[in-house]
């Protein structure tokens, strides 16, 4: 086996798991326990939520190092749990790098469920809405705008716009969106509606980890993703805000 080519392959698992929001703990240790069942020495792991760079000695004396920066990072909890399968497998069975690589390859190109993901933005909203206070108009109106959500999300990322700028925009067209419904009586609890809509914007994924990541000691990491979670909640009032300011003649 060409253990370089190894070394190679596990920074791209690490670089995967990353790239679709995997706890930080989960990163360190798999890039850890990857080096460690191929014999690897003096492994060196230190990662955040958008960065991490790995070290280890191999068993020829060379001591190289991956430094990786990711970006337009995603959650997707399938190619999580397939890099997970994989994880387990290499410590287990320890495969040559060919292999990895075949297995690398296949989950980049797992297919997304985008039909479910465009289900669960419209009927998340639309039963948040409910939740909120609101009736069946603003079911009805909330799993639509969701469902306009979800498109406004999607070209935002094939454009490759910042995050949080994304957000503002998408918070914005929403509340219009909303504003515009309960002009025209379509809809009886405007701010069912709208608090509804954001729900599916909320960054409850990134203070969970955030929480988790300080309560395992992972200081640095938790208050990065709890200070992107409190920017995303920022761009989310502004964007609101400016809409209720700006049509406020409609309301």
């Amino acid at each position: 086996m060409n253990e370089h080519e190894l070394f190679k392959c596990i920074g791209e698992i690490g670089r995967l798991l990353l790239r679709h929001s995997a706890e930080i703990y989960r990163v360190e240790e798999s890039l850890k326990r990857m080096c460690k069942s191929y014999g690897f020495k003096d492994i060196g792991v230190f990662a955040l939520p958008s960065y991490f760079t790995l070290g280890a000695t191999l068993h020829d004396g060379s001591s190289p190092s991956i430094i990786i920066r990711t970006i337009q990072n995603r959650t997707n909890l399938d190619c999580v749990y397939e890099l997970n399968n994989l994880v387990r497998y290499i410590c287990q069975y320890q495969p040559d790098e060919n292999y990895i690589k075949k297995e690398i390859e296949r989950i980049k190109n797992l297919p997304e469920k985008m039909k479910l993901v465009f289900l669960g933005y419209g009927i998340g909203a639309g039963f948040f809405a409910v939740f909120f206070g609101g009736g069946l108009s603003e079911f009805v109106a909330a799993t639509i705008i969701g469902f306009i959500t979800y498109f406004v999300v999607w070209l935002h990322e094939i454009l490759e716009i910042n995050a949080l700028v994304r957000t503002m925009v998408t918070s914005m067209i929403l509340s219009a969106c909303a504003i515009i419904s309960y002009h025209f009586h379509l809809i009886h609890l405007l701010q069912s509606t709208i608090i509804g809509c954001l729900m599916v914007l909320v960054p409850g994924m990134a203070i969970t980890n955030s929480l988790r990541d300080i309560m395992s000691g992972d200081y640095i990491s938790g208050q990065a993703r709890m200070l992107e979670a409190f920017l995303t909640a920022t761009a989310i009032a502004l964007g609101v805000g400016s809409m209720l300011v700006l049509l406020k003649g409609l309301i």
